[in-house]
């Protein structure tokens, strides 16, 4: 009876990561999210209640959310949900917050356009030095007078792409590239060990024994 060698073993091991480790990775965010999710209610539910129910928290955001969206198409509710966001936009120390906040998820969440409309090659952060951005909108009125002709690019870090930098740039300055936005934040996840295939290309033969 062959044993397997330490190179197969090796091999099994590679192979199992590569098949365990995404769906490890996808339950350990959806744990999160749901463990975040019920707490925003759970906590007062559990108090009122005596003991903890887990997903009683999540189950009453989400009908709350439902209701908040059912009442938005009724007039009633149209009108005091308006009267609410007229209000809350006068208070002197709120307004700033709350107004900065309803742009942002009105411009994510919101129905008709992406909020990531490609992805672009842009030098920087100096010439000569090349990064990965992600084209978000034309550039405001308030500074076209500034730069002529010019983009809103996006520019996360690797490998957390939920930060980075903002940069405005002629729109003659971008490369654009013919990858997805998916593939892009793959890319940049993977701290670019991850790249995107051309389309139609072959797939790479693994690696004999």
């Amino acid at each position: 009876m062959n044993t397997p060698g330490l190179r197969t073993l090796r091999r099994w091991l590679l192979a199992g990561l590569v098949v365990t480790a995404p769906v490890g990775v996808t339950v350990i965010v959806l744990l999160w999210l749901f463990r975040t999710l019920d707490g925003i209610l759970g906590e007062v539910l559990s108090n009122v209640l005596g003991f903890r129910v887990p997903g009683l928290g999540l189950l009453l955001l989400v009908l709350i959310l439902l209701a908040a969206g059912w009442a938005t198409e009724r007039a009633i509710g149209s009108r005091v949900l308006g009267w609410w966001h007229d209000w809350l936009e006068r208070l002197p120390l709120i307004s700033r917050l709350y107004g900065a906040s309803s742009r942002i998820v009105r411009t994510v969440f919101g129905g008709g356009k992406r909020f990531f409309r490609g992805v672009v090659l842009i030098q920087y952060p100096s010439p000569g030095r090349w990064s990965i951005g992600f084209v978000t909108s034309d550039t405001p009125s308030l500074l076209t007078e500034q730069v002529e002709d010019a983009t809103t690019v996006f520019v996360p870090t690797a490998p957390n792409p939920t930060s980075g930098f903002l940069v405005i740039i002629p729109r003659r300055d971008t490369i654009p590239l013919p990858m997805s936005v998916e593939d892009g934040f793959t890319f940049i996840l993977s701290a670019g060990a991850v790249a995107p295939a051309p389309a139609g290309a072959p797939l790479e033969p693994e690696p004999g024994p």
